[in-house]
């Protein structure tokens, strides 16, 4: 029997702390990929991604985006994402759509979140790994 690999879809802030060589987001990322792990993006990662990229650090950021999994938004997702986000809303809890939209790619793929907005995806179904930076303050 083959060992299950884990995926990990890498938020936004997760790629940025990476590409700008954060050592305790750059040692975690680096030793999930180590230990064969899957690491994933979604649209919505690389379009904010893109959005800060200035041309200087652009082909870094290619090649990182572009050695991760890439996972396609469903119909499902989104469908769940607007229900997350309508729920939360009805708690007091504003959330982004693009957050939802992230969190439910994850979710609906069994993947693993890993970012250093935990206060984002407050969904209990979501698996979520706090980026170590954020759990101590900063690099």
């Amino acid at each position: 029997m083959t060992p299950s690999v884990a995926l990990y879809l890498l938020d936004t802030d997760a790629v940025i702390d990476f590409l700008k060589g954060f050592p305790s987001s750059v040692e975690l990322i680096q030793r999930l990929f180590q230990q064969g792990e899957t690491l994933c993006t979604c649209a919505i990662v690389m379009a904010e991604v893109y959005a800060g990229l200035n041309p200087t650090e652009r082909s870094r950021g290619e090649e990182l985006l572009g050695s991760l999994r890439f996972f396609a938004t469903s119909s499902g997702a989104a469908r769940q994402a607007g229900l997350w986000r309508y729920a939360f809303a009805r708690q007091g809890v504003q959330l982004s759509t693009t957050d939802c939209l992230i969190a439910s790619i994850a979710y609906e793929r069994s993947a693993t979140l890993v970012t250093g907005n935990m206060g984002h995806y407050p969904m209990p179904e979501l698996r979520r790994m706090p980026l170590p930076r954020w759990q101590r303050g900063s690099d």
